[in-house]
């Protein structure tokens, strides 16, 4: 048996297509799941009629509680071993649904992937390509257990019950990075699909989705960019203090003592509650650190200055080149010193 979990939201015009390529692609032993959240469209409805002809259940919530709880409450009404995860819209073609489950079977996450050879995506503006893009790259940089994987915020995948109908969504539509994060499948294979077109309904990509992805990622890695942002700040306090404790010294000296505490304290801040899940020996990454802080402080002398030959305010320049070092130091701490 297998389990095609479908959540929806107003999509009573590509239910039945939807269900009819699904039973042309499985033919048998197998069940759709339709978790809808109350859709004002009749979705619920159609899938209800189409019921008395395929194996479908309907889940019908009274509100929308977005994609993630409504795949784990589909997961746990499934009869299946396997549950497949997709949309309801048709971008998600049924018929990659076979070659997703036979590496499930095997005890892979098989996951629908755009971006690995085989992979595209049809008709979507730049704009949504570098945000889809984006998103990939932050996934990535933010999770240890979605490096390994091209396509890490697909919608589109198969694994085992037990696994997704286990999972505590941390955000409202990327359940994919909850399975990585919390159930860590001891093997991942990608299959290449094409994202076609939405041919009927509205994509409901929006502003929430974007900062609720943002949160989602923040909750997943355990807040480390915030943390990693205060213990900066307290850095800038500590060295303050040193060079006020030192004022009878020459400044180069008390200067250097100051840069060369605070740094050793962030790394010992960083060490102990920003990356306190990672095992960094301690003299090697704190040599590593500091070749880190020096490509920071490189990153951002270089943004000002060019930013301030190209016309902008030194003083906005200073603030964007900040930024920009602070990213520099993040990613170089991420994956090479507490790795």
């Amino acid at each position: 048996m297998i389990s095609v979990v479908v959540p929806t939201y107003n999509e009573a015009e590509n239910l039945a297509e939807l269900v009819q390529r699904l039973d042309g692609a499985l033919r048998e032993g197998y069940e759709i799941i339709v978790v809808d959240d109350n859709s004002p469209d009749g979705t619920a409805e159609v899938a209800r009629g189409l019921a008395s002809r395929y194996p479908v259940k309907v889940i019908v919530r009274e509100r929308r509680g977005g994609l993630s709880s409504a795949v784990v409450e589909g997961a746990r009404a499934a009869s299946g071993r396997i549950v497949v995860v997709m949309d309801a819209d048709l971008q998600h073609p049924p018929e990659i649904v076979p070659a997703l489950v036979r590496e499930a079977e095997r005890g892979c996450l098989a996951i629908a992937s755009r971006y690995i050879k085989g992979g595209m995506v049809v008709g979507w503006p730049l704009a949504r390509k570098i945000v889809s893009r984006g998103a990939v790259m932050l996934a990535r940089l933010l999770l240890p257990e979605a490096r390994g994987v091209k396509d890490p915020v697909s919608g589109f995948f198969a694994y085992s019950r037990d696994c997704i109908a286990g999972v505590k969504p941390t955000g409202l539509y990327k359940i994919l990075l909850d399975v990585l994060a919390q159930c860590k499948p001891a093997c991942i294979v990608e299959v290449p699909f094409v994202f076609g077109r939405r041919t009927r309904g509205r994509s409901k990509l929006g502003r929430r989705h974007i900062f609720d992805f943002l949160r989602q990622l923040l909750v997943l890695s355990r807040w480390r960019p915030l943390k990693f942002a205060a213990v900066g700040a307290t850095g800038i306090g500590i060295a303050l203090m040193v060079i006020y404790a030192l004022g009878w010294l020459p400044p180069l000296i008390s200067t250097a003592v100051a840069i060369e505490v605070s740094l050793t304290s962030n790394y010992v801040l960083n060490r102990s509650w920003t990356f306190a899940d990672r095992q960094t020996p301690f003299l090697a990454g704190w040599a590593k650190y500091h070749l880190v802080t020096a490509v920071g402080n490189i990153t951002n002398y270089l943004v000002t200055n060019g930013l301030a030959l190209l016309g902008l305010w030194i003083y906005a320049s200073y603030v964007l080149g900040v930024i920009a070092g602070y990213i520099a130091n993040y990613v170089f701490s991420e994956l090479r010193v507490f790795k």
